[in-house]
């Protein structure tokens, strides 16, 4: 008679054993856990879910592009959705943009809203415009439109450009960015203060 053969056998009581001994621990797990505890929940956003099936939105999106000279120029929003008097227009919340002028120079935009036109490369910004400059200056105005196929910017309404030793009102601005010759053009009824000394 031959003799059993101990390693199959230990094999085939371990298929037996394990499993059993893994469905005993798992039952513990469930007969011994305590109530759920509120306070330690996982907290959700308080959102309401019908809103966001009915409206089409994005919520930060970032947008990124070149000027024609190659700059860079990216936006930012809270949100995005499609424009409710034509859905071909982006309308977004709290925007925030850069545009990179040279290797050291830079231009941050904030506006509380603004209407995006993909096909034209026109943004229309609006509810209190600040641009603010690298190199410190800070222009305010209530709406700005930037044509970025053009690389321009024109504010219709009174400006307000401040910065070291600079203080300038004016009832437009128009603002043409070229690579080598950015030039600036205010008009209707300009003020400047001027103080060399800062």
């Amino acid at each position: 008679m031959a003799a059993p053969n101990t390693y199959s056998q230990v094999v085939a009581w371990a298929k037996v054993i394990l499993p059993l001994l893994a469905l005993a621990l798992l039952s513990t797990l469930f007969l011994f856990s305590n109530a759920p505890d509120p306070e330690r929940a996982i907290p959700f956003a308080e959102v309401d879910v019908e809103e966001l099936a009915r409206e089409q939105r994005v919520g930060n999106p970032r947008i990124a592009g070149t000027l024609p000279d190659g700059r860079e120029v990216i936006f930012t929003a809270e949100r995005a959705a499609p424009a409710l008097t034509d859905p071909r227009l982006i309308s977004a919340n709290a925007v925030q943009a850069r545009i990179d002028l040279d290797s050291d120079a830079f231009l941050s935009i904030l506006s509380g809203d603004a209407l995006f036109d993909p096909r034209q490369e026109i943004a229309d910004l609006g509810e209190n415009v600040e641009l603010t400059t690298s190199s410190g200056l800070r222009l305010t105005t209530a709406t700005l439109r930037l044509n970025l196929s053009e690389s321009t910017a024109q504010a219709p309404q009174e400006v307000r450009l401040t910065g070291p030793g600079l203080d300038l009102m004016a009832g437009a601005m128009q603002l043409s960015v070229s690579e080598g010759n950015d030039v600036a053009l205010f008009n209707g009824g300009v003020r400047v203060l001027y103080d060399p000394q800062n």
